[in-house]
C-alpha cells in the first residue's frame, strides 16, 4: 500500500499542510508536533517523492545544471569544474542539455522541480527567451538558481561570466595594432543576445578608439555557435570578398572558419589572421595553434558554485554579478597586415 501525505497527517492528528511543513523541514513548527509527525512518517514508511533519505527537510544533496551544448569541449570543462566543486559541499549534480532550445531548457528546469534539487545552474541559450515564467516560478518556490558564462536580460545579477567585453577589446585591440582594419566578426544566430552583444561591445571599443569607423557588413551572425556553422559562413562570406582577420565568440567556430579559409586557398596567418575564445584544450594543438582569449574556467565553475551555495546556505541573501577577468593569448594563427592580403 502506498502510504500518503493524508495518512500521517491523520495518524498523527494534524492537518496535511502541518505535515507537510514538517516533512519539508519548514520552521514555525512546534518541537513535540514536529516530532510526532516525524515519528508517525518513520512508523508508516512514509517517503516524500518516493525518496528515502532526508525526511525532515526533504534534502536531495543534488544540484541540477543545464548546459547548452556538451560537444563544445568548452561546457565539458566547465561541467568538470562544477562538479569537482559541488562535490566539495558533499552534494551531486544531475547534468542536462538544452541544445540551445529555450522550451527544451524549461522541460529540464521542470524536471529539476520534480526531482527536488536544492539549487540550478544555467548556461544560458544562445537562443533569445520571451518567456520567463519557469524562473518566475523557481523563485515564487524558492529555489535558489544562478547563471553562468552568460545571463538572460534581467538577471544579470545573478551570473557569474568573464567580462566578454575587455576580452573582445582586448584581441581586436591587438589584430588593429598588427594593421589589421578589416575584421570579420563570426557572432550567435542573434546578435542582441548577450553573449554576442558583450563581445560586440569590446570590438567596437576598440575601433572607436582608434577613431576608425566599424564596418557593419563584417558582423556576420551563424545559424549555431558551432563548428560547422561558423565554416559555412566563413566560406560564404570569403567567397564573397576579401578581410584581413577573422575573428568568433569561441574557438570551436574559429576552427571552423579556419578550416573555410584553408580550403579556400588562404595561408594563415600570412593573407588570413584568425582568432577564437574561450582557449579550450585543442587550440594550442591546432596544426597552426589558435590565437584566442582565455576565459579561467576553473574559476568562473568555482565562483559560480560558491555563489549557488551561499544562497542555497542563507549566508547571502542578494546575488549579485560575478566579472571573471579574461586573457589574452597570442598564437601562430595571427600575424601582421602583409601586402598579400591588399592582393587578395
Amino acid at each position: 500500500m502506498i502510504v500518503k501525505l493524508k495518512d500521517v497527517a491523520a495518524r498523527a492528528g494534524v492537518s496535511e499542510a502541518t505535515a507537510s511543513l514538517v516533512l519539508n523541514g519548514k520552521p514555525g513548527i512546534k518541537e513535540s508536533t514536529r516530532a510526532r509527525v516525524m515519528e508517525t512518517a518513520k512508523a508508516l514508511g512514509y517517503t516524500p517523492n518516493g525518496m528515502a533519505q532526508g525526511l525532515a527537510t526533504s534534502r536531495t544533496k543534488t544540484i541540477g545544471l543545464v548546459v547548452t551544448d556538451i560537444e563544445n569541449p568548452f561546457f565539458g570543462s566547465l561541467t568538470r569544474h562544477i562538479d569537482q566543486a559541488i562535490r566539495g559541499f558533499g552534494y551531486g549534480l544531475i547534468l542536462s542539455v538544452s541544445n540551445d532550445n529555450t522550451e527544451t531548457e524549461d522541460q529540464i528546469l521542470q524536471d529539476f522541480l520534480r526531482k527536488r534539487v536544492e539549487g540550478i545552474i544555467v548556461v544560458p541559450s544562445f537562443a533569445k527567451r520571451q518567456d520567463f515564467r519557469i524562473y518566475d516560478t523557481l523563485e515564487k518556490r524558492k529555489i535558489p538558481f544562478i547563471f553562468t558564462t552568460t545571463y538572460y536580460p534581467g538577471y544579470e545579477n545573478r551570473s557569474v561570466m568573464t567580462d566578454f567585453p575587455r576580452g573582445s577589446y582586448l584581441l581586436v585591440k591587438y589584430l588593429l595594432d598588427l594593421g589589421h582594419r578589416s575584421i570579420c566578426f563570426l557572432l550567435s544566430s542573434d546578435p542582441t543576445v548577450a553573449l554576442s552583444a558583450l563581445r560586440l561591445q569590446g570590438y567596437r571599443r576598440a575601433f572607436q578608439e582608434r577613431e576608425l569607423e566599424v564596418d557593419e557588413s563584417l558582423i556576420i551572425p551563424c545559424g549555431r555557435p558551432d563548428y560547422h556553422s561558423a565554416f559555412q559562413e566563413a566560406n560564404r562570406f570569403l567567397r564573397g570578398r576579401s578581410t584581413d582577420a577573422l575573428i568568433s565568440i569561441n574557438d570551436y567556430m574559429a576552427l571552423g572558419a579556419k578550416r573555410a579559409a584553408e580550403e579556400l586557398g588562404y595561408r594563415i596567418p600570412e593573407e588570413l589572421s584568425i582568432a577564437g575564445y574561450d582557449d579550450v584544450a585543442f587550440a594550442s594543438l591546432s596544426e597552426i595553434p589558435l590565437t584566442t582569449v582565455r576565459q579561467d574556467i576553473p574559476t568562473i565553475g568555482r565562483e559560480t558554485v560558491d555563489r549557488l551555495f551561499s544562497l542555497i546556505q542563507g549566508t547571502r541573501t542578494d546575488p549579485e554579478q560575478t566579472w571573471v577577468q579574461p586573457e589574452l593569448i597570442v598564437r601562430q594563427s595571427t600575424g601582421p597586415r602583409s601586402i598579400a592580403t591588399q592582393a587578395r
